[in-house]
């Protein structure tokens, strides 16, 4: 299966690369850092097996790149989304202009795998926990967060570095990062302080115990 991975954060394509390559042997990955370098790719390499796009890339510019990349390769190759958790009503939104599927930052590497397989096949790939939403679903709480973007927020609020809150967990910290930057995504922040912030005025911070901790630098 030949994948071209267009991702933003060169870390977490690093990170992406080598846990998927590591699973099957048989992946072959190409990567990108915009949508115009993946464009480009798609018009020099023949035989893609599936796109997926950051949402996040500089130039993406949500549905219009989405459309963009689908007109290059018109019904030839299934075009997936990679982003944040969001709302059923947005993803719908992205499956009616045509998006193969959406696979979010938290996915695990096995469950990322498996979505890429699936949409390989022509099946439409959404994590379960999206299709359970319901509109109603604020994106306030701390069980809107992933186990671990609890963790980095909690290392966050601790005024700890990638490094401390990788070695506090026993993880890389090219993990962190990329756990960071789902948290920041979630949260709508711009930075590791902004993220604070927002936990903050969100109360999920609170709910943490470790709010006033936090003294930014």
């Amino acid at each position: 299966m030949k994948i071209l991975l267009g991702y933003e954060n060169s870390l977490c394509r690093d990170f992406i690369n080598d846990h998927l390559t590591h699973l099957d042997a048989d992946i072959s990955l190409i990567v990108a850092g915009t949508l115009r370098e993946s464009m480009q790719i798609v018009a020099e390499t023949p035989q893609l097996s599936v796109i997926a796009l950051d949402t996040e890339m500089p130039d993406m510019n949500g549905v219009i790149g989405l459309r963009q990349m689908i007109a290059q390769c018109p019904g030839q190759v299934p075009v997936a989304l990679i982003g944040s958790m969001r709302r059923s009503n947005e993803i719908r939104d992205y499956l009616t202009a045509g998006a193969a599927g959406y696979l979010t930052y938290s996915l695990s590497a096995q469950a990322l795998l498996a979505g890429l397989r699936m949409i390989n096949v022509g099946e439409i790939y959404v994590p379960a926990e999206i299709l359970a939403q319901d509109d109603q679903v604020t994106r306030t709480g701390r069980h809107w967060l992933t186990g671990r973007e609890r963790d980095v927020l909690n290392g966050l609020l601790s005024g700890q570095s990638n490094k401390e809150i990788a070695r506090t967990h026993g993880l890389s910290e090219v993990t962190i990062k990329h756990h960071l930057k789902s948290l920041r995504s979630k949260l709508g922040a711009r930075n590791r302080t902004h993220a604070v912030c927002r936990a903050i005025e969100l109360g999920i911070a609170e709910e943490t115990g470790l709010a006033m901790s936090y003294s930014p630098v």
